[in-house]
């Protein structure tokens, strides 16, 4: 029969073999995160730094809103004219 100080060296020798077991689990993963995961990450920055420099800034879009919206105005204004004076003629 196994008594307490075998059943304790047999404990002991378990839990060596989880501790290593988890190192080489927690090494695999570390080396997949550094070689499949992060150059994805840095990708993906890239392409975000990409469109944010080629991005027009809020302040000249709502200024190009702002034309846009007075240039419609107009054109209306003069097809109203235009329409105007065909039937004048």
């Amino acid at each position: 029969m196994l008594d307490e100080k075998d059943l304790q060296m047999i404990q002991e020798m378990l839990d060596r073999s989880v501790e290593q077991t988890v190192g080489r689990t927690e090494s695999r993963l570390v080396a997949y995160i550094e070689s499949a995961v992060m150059p994805k990450f840095d990708l993906l920055a890239d392409g975000h730094k990409l469109l944010l420099d080629t991005m027009a800034p809020k302040s000249r879009v709502e200024e190009l809103e702002d034309e846009v919206s007075f240039m419609k105005q107009v054109i209306k204004a003069m097809s109203r004219d235009i329409a105007e004076l065909k039937k004048a003629q």
